[in-house]
C-alpha cells in the first residue's frame, strides 16, 4: 500500500486554470502541483490511470510538455497566417 504524501497547499493549475484542491477528494487522486488530477489524468492522455506517485510524476511532466507543445503550435499558427 503506497503512502501518499500530504494534502498541499491550494494552487491554481497550469494548465487548465481552476483553483486546486477542490474541498472533497479522494485520498488517492489528490492534486499534486502545478497540474489537477483531471489534466494529469484525462486531458493529456499518455497512458492508463494510475495511482502510482512516480507514474503520476510521468504523467505531469507529459501533460505540461503536451500544453507547451499546443500553446507554441497556436503561436506559429497565428504569427504565419497574420504575420
Amino acid at each position: 500500500m503506497p503512502i501518499y504524501p500530504p494534502r498541499p497547499d491550494p494552487f491554481e493549475c497550469a494548465i487548465c486554470g481552476k483553483q486546486r484542491p477542490l474541498q472533497w477528494y479522494e485520498r488517492s487522486q489528490v492534486d499534486y502541483p502545478p497540474i489537477c488530477w483531471g489534466c494529469e489524468q484525462y486531458a493529456y492522455r499518455t497512458g492508463p490511470i494510475t495511482r502510482n506517485p512516480d507514474m503520476r510524476l510521468v504523467k505531469q511532466i507529459a501533460a505540461l510538455a503536451a500544453a507547451l507543445a499546443g500553446e507554441a503550435n497556436q503561436k506559429i499558427y497565428q504569427e504565419a497566417r497574420h504575420g
